[in-house]
C-alpha cells in the first residue's frame, strides 16, 4: 500500500510553483493532480476560503544532510516555520540514535518537515518520504483506525517533557510511515473535524479492504483507492 497526504490550497498553480521550486517536486506521470520527489507523492486537491491546519499537522521529508537541504532549500526561497523559527531541532529518542528537524512554509502555510536521522546506514535515494504528522486526542483509538486498515506498528516512544509526557506511534505500510502523537495539550479533549484546509486527509492505494472513503477519530479522512 501507498499513503498519500492531499494538500487543499486556493491556489493551485503557485502550490505546485513552490514545490517545484523550493523542495524539487514535480508533476508525476499518470496522475494530474499529484506531484513526487523521489518516493513522496503529494495530491493537490481545491480548498475552501480559509485554509488551517486540520488533523494531519505536517509533511516530513527525509534528507541525509539537514543543515546542507536547508542550506539549499533557502537559498531556493524557502522561509522556516513558526515551529521552528531557530533553525533544526534534536528529538534524542527516535530511532535509536535520534533525528535532528526543522519546519518550513509550504504552499499557503502548510508545515513541512525536514529530517534527518542521526547515526546507522545512510539511506538512499532521498530527499523522499519520512512520515505524515497526525496529532491525535486519543493515541489508542487513532492506531487502531490505521490497524485496521493494514498498517503496521514499527515504534513507540513516549517523550517526557517539562509539559507532560507525549505518546508517539510510528506505522508503517510498506515504505510509507505515519507518526501518531498525542501531545498533553490534546489529550481527552473533542475536536470537531475541520473542513478543506491544508493537509485535507490521505490516500491509501492498495488497501485490501476495497475503495471509499473511511472517517477516522478526530474527523480523520482516508480515501481508499
Amino acid at each position: 500500500m501507498r499513503i498519500v497526504p492531499e494538500l487543499a490550497v486556493r491556489d493551485r498553480e503557485a502550490a505546485a510553483g513552490l514545490l517545484a521550486r523550493v523542495f524539487g517536486f514535480a508533476p508525476l506521470s499518470g496522475h494530474e493532480d499529484m506531484l513526487s520527489l523521489g518516493d513522496q507523492w503529494i495530491a493537490l486537491v481545491p480548498a475552501g476560503p480559509s485554509p488551517e491546519h486540520g488533523v494531519i499537522d505536517h509533511l516530513a521529508l527525509a534528507v541525509d544532510d539537514l543543515d546542507a537541504a536547508l542550506r539549499l532549500a533557502r537559498e531556493r526561497g524557502a522561509v522556516l516555520e513558526a515551529t521552528t523559527p531557530d533553525g533544526p531541532r534534536e528529538i534524542a529518542e527516535f530511532w535509536g540514535s535520534g533525528v535532528r528537524y526543522v519546519f518550513l512554509e509550504g504552499p499557503e502555510g502548510a508545515r513541512i518537515e525536514l529530517c534527518a536521522r542521526l547515526g546507522g546506514p545512510p539511506r538512499s535515494g532521498l530527499p523522499g518520504h519520512d512520515h505524515i504528522g497526525i496529532p491525535c486526542t486519543d493515541l489508542a483509538a487513532t492506531e487502531a483506525f490505521f490497524l485496521s486498515l493494514g498498517l503496521t506498528q514499527v515504534a513507540a516512544v513516549d517523550l517526557d517533557r517539562a509539559d507532560g509526557v507525549t505518546r508517539v506511534r510510528f506505522l508503517t505500510s510498506g515504505t510509507d510511515m505515519v507518526e501518531l502523537y498525542e501531545p498533553p495539550a490534546l489529550r481527552g479533549r473533542r475536536l470537531a473535524p475541520r473542513g478543506g484546509g491544508l493537509w485535507h486527509g490521505l490516500r491509501l492505494f492498495g488497501a485490501a479492504m476495497g475503495t471509499g472513503l473511511r472517517t477516522g477519530p478526530d474527523g480523520l479522512r482516508v480515501t481508499l483507492v
